[in-house]
């Protein structure tokens, strides 16, 4: 048996759970960057995320090794939580499940009701050891049906044309929970029609209309905010949005401290970052996107999609 964990949190848990098998911690952060192969997608993350591009590309081709020996398990479990973060995880691995053509071995999925951040749960990682063996024997068989939606959720996730993705809004189907709630926010990571930021660069904003604050008090104020709680985002995406919020002349937000660390940083809205919250002015007028999402890759001279919430559609395309 082969057990694919979210992280190394749910990892130093499962080390106390005396729960039988080998054990595979997946590390990647696909919500990031390019869907794309590690060499391509490694330059992308180092310079948005900061993290070290070589071993990125020797962690993904270890995870990847150990995946594909997989099919010497009898079963693979997989360990994921409702937001955003792991379901882009899960549906890559699914996606490569499927591909196998009946060769990977059965698989079963461990994926909590809650929602980390709504209630007392915030993770995995942070249960007592001794829930970890009842959740693992309430385990779910994963379907073909599930593996082939999975499939299309990566598919749809990866195209050039996220329109794709609108249809998926409205699954629900206790096969493969949280998929119409997962690809609603990313969505949501377009660009709003109304304020030209996303809904996690709005929340920020928000946070910030009354007073200026440090980086800790803003990433525990944001990440509480129901409308980033299922993005399952951690404090160094969170930073580096924050970093291009506050670049260039377009700056919503001014930030002041040691530019390598995000600790130490102190956080105000900018005039302009009060006429955007309030729908004063187009940021994007201003601040053209140098950004992935999934297959999509927002620049000057490419597609101009945004999110139009109210009607749960994305509006504008190629230009």
């Amino acid at each position: 048996m082969l057990h694919v964990l979210n992280g190394d949190a749910t990892f130093r848990v499962f080390q106390q759970a005396c729960l039988p098998g080998d054990v595979l911690v997946w590390r990647d952060i696909l919500v990031e960057g390019p869907a794309a192969p590690p060499a391509v997608r490694a330059p992308y993350l180092a310079e948005r995320l900061g993290i070290d591009a070589q071993e990125y590309v020797a962690g993904w081709q270890e995870e990847a090794a150990a995946l594909e020996g997989s099919a010497d398990h009898d079963e693979v479990v997989f360990w994921f939580e409702r937001d955003l973060f792991c379901a882009v995880n899960l549906w890559f691995l699914l996606d490569w499940s499927a591909a196998r053509d009946g060769a990977a071995p059965p698989l079963s999925l461990v994926f909590p009701d809650e929602v980390p951040g709504v209630g007392d749960f915030r993770g995995l990682g942070t249960l007592e050891p001794e829930r970890l063996p009842e959740l693992f024997a309430r385990r779910a068989h994963v379907s073909d049906a599930a593996r082939a939606l999975g499939r299309r959720l990566w598919s749809a996730w990866a195209s050039p044309d996220p329109r794709g993705l609108e249809p998926l809004l409205a699954v629900e189907t206790s096969a493969l929970p949280f998929v119409g709630a997962a690809v609603r926010c990313h969505l949501a990571r377009f660009s709003s029609v109304e304020r030209s930021v996303n809904e996690v660069e709005e929340a920020m904003l928000s946070a910030l209309a009354d007073e200026p604050l440090p980086f800790s008090p803003l990433w525990r104020r944001v990440s509480c905010d129901p409308r980033v709680r299922a993005h399952g985002m951690g404090d160094v995406q969170f930073a580096a949005h924050l970093r291009e919020l506050a670049a260039g002349p377009g700056a919503l937000v001014a930030l002041e401290g040691d530019a390598g660390a995000f600790a130490s940083w102190r956080l105000a809205l900018t005039a302009l970052g009060r006429d955007v919250l309030a729908r004063r002015r187009d940021w994007l007028a201003l601040h053209p996107l140098h950004r992935w999402l999934g297959g999509v890759h927002l620049h000057p001279e490419g597609p101009a999609w945004r999110w139009d919430a109210a009607h749960g559609r994305l509006v504008g395309g190629a230009r």
